[in-house]
């Protein structure tokens, strides 16, 4: 008898869990019926063109298919990865839900009024999607019509993830005219300080980064941190939002001539040339314009940081930058008193590794003496730097010639006295720039030899 109530126990729950796989598997069934369905599967090859237009600001964007790019109509260009994901997403549109809404009221209930996105898809057969886009849920979707509002359906997250991005990476342009990991150049220009203008090195130094040469105003070498942080700032301000169709050249303050307008050039290794022309400031932004792109866009006011400055605020102060290992000899005269510093290169006999041996006047140096000695050009910095001499050049101190082994081949710096300030030391390093150590330092350096 047990056994029998046993049997017809587990027969119920069997029963039970059958009818709710049933139940559930019936309600999914019907729920994809009724509520999901495709508004495109054209899919994406035949794709021609996608554009963009903000009824906030009533600007239409086209983007148009070529072999191996898109092109925006405002001269803008993207690469085909950079497409791909919204290609997919809007080749294969697909609806989670259909929901009725036939007032204004209700469309603007789900985002869909005036100020609204619209994105079109044109295929090579003419045909034509066009997607009005509404409110996004989070972790939910996103609200559209893709019927020019008589109806609006919610689409999921991912394809809501790829619709926001690309209209808001698109509609706001950014800043791709060179590569910001391949720049060579920069030229930064206002009209009240001129031109500053610098170039990176052809090689990398022995620690692996490249030092920077300032040719204009005057001949120096930048920090290398202070140009990579000036980079840093306009990579990560490199999104220029687009201004409404009223906006003027006069009323943006970019009227004058482009070579009058301050402005920001960077150019890469593959030869291209991006230049950032500025005009007035709005709020948190400044009016620009480039030498690639069509329109009068706004830039966030974090560029005039790098607008702003001047060869004072990227100079190195170091007297000596390159690397002390290529030193091979280094000749002091302080006025007929003459020392000759050397490093060469040898090979042990029994094996293939190669060191240095140093000798000062024929002496030989151990390592640490040597490094006490060049160490001075390399830790040395200037007081100041002058696009040229000022107070008066006095009578020569001394020259300090560095023969090197690999470019630039000879250094020669030149000391001398300052007429007008004795606590100084004017030196020479046949660069435009005019350098000015504390004298004491150079005094100090002297006596080191006696």
């Amino acid at each position: 008898m047990k056994q029998k109530r046993k049997i017809i126990v587990a027969g119920v729950l069997v029963l039970i869990i059958v009818c709710g796989i049933y139940y559930l598997t019936a309600d999914d069934r019907s729920k994809t019926d009724s509520s999901e369905g495709w508004i495109c599967t054209k899919g994406t090859e035949n794709i021609t063109s996608i554009a963009i237009n903000s009824g906030k600001d009533s600007q239409t964007l086209i983007f148009t298919k070529e072999e191996e790019s898109w092109m925006g109509d405002d001269g803008s260009s993207y690469d085909n990865d950079r497409f791909a994901p919204y290609t997919a997403t809007l080749g294969y549109m697909k609806v989670e839900e259909k929901l009725s809404a036939s007032t204004a009221d209700e469309k603007e209930e789900y985002g869909i009024d005036d100020s609204s996105y619209t994105v079109w898809v044109s295929y090579d057969d003419g045909e034509e999607y066009e997607y009005i886009l509404g409110k996004d849920i989070d972790n939910l979707g996103m609200y559209l019509s893709a019927d020019q509002g008589k109806s609006i359906c919610l689409i999921d997250y991912r394809r809501t993830e790829d619709i926001l991005e690309m209209v808001e990476s698109l509609y706001d342009v950014a800043l791709n005219g060179v590569k910001f990991d391949e720049i060579r150049g920069i030229s930064l220009y206002s009209p009240e300080d001129g031109t500053v203008s610098m170039n990176r090195s052809e090689s990398p130094r022995a620690g692996g980064d490249f030092y920077w040469n300032i040719f204009k105003p005057y001949g120096w070498i930048a920090d290398t941190e202070k140009v990579n942080e000036l980079i840093n700032t306009i990579e990560e301000n490199d999104v220029l939002k687009r201004t409404d169709e009223d906006v003027t050249l006069e009323s943006s303050g970019l009227d004058a001539a482009e070579e009058e307008l301050p402005s920001i050039g960077l150019y890469d290794t593959y030869d291209s040339e991006m230049i950032i022309y500025l005009g007035n400031t709005e709020g948190d932004y400044v009016y620009c314009k480039t030498n690639y792109l069509d329109n009068i866009y706004l830039i966030s006011k974090e560029i005039l940081k790098v607008a702003d400055k001047r060869a004072e605020d990227l100079i190195d102060l170091t007297l000596y930058y390159y690397e002390t290992p290529s030193i091979e000899t280094c000749t002091i005269d302080f006025n007929g008193e003459v020392h000759v510093l050397e490093a060469e290169w040898e090979t042990a006999e029994n094996s293939n590794t190669r060191g240095q041996r140093y000798y000062l006047d024929k002496e030989m140096l151990t390592g640490s003496q040597y490094s006490s000695i060049v160490s001075w050009f390399t830790d040395t910095k200037a007081e100041k730097i002058e696009a040229s001499a000022s107070g008066g050049e006095g009578a020569i101190l001394g020259t300090i010639t560095i023969d090197r082994l690999s470019p630039p081949y000879q250094q020669i710096m030149t000391f001398c006295e300052v007429a007008d300030n004795p606590q100084l030391v004017q030196v020479d390093l046949e660069k435009t720039g005019t350098a000015y150590i504390n004298r004491k330092e150079f005094e100090e350096f002297q006596a080191s030899f006696q």
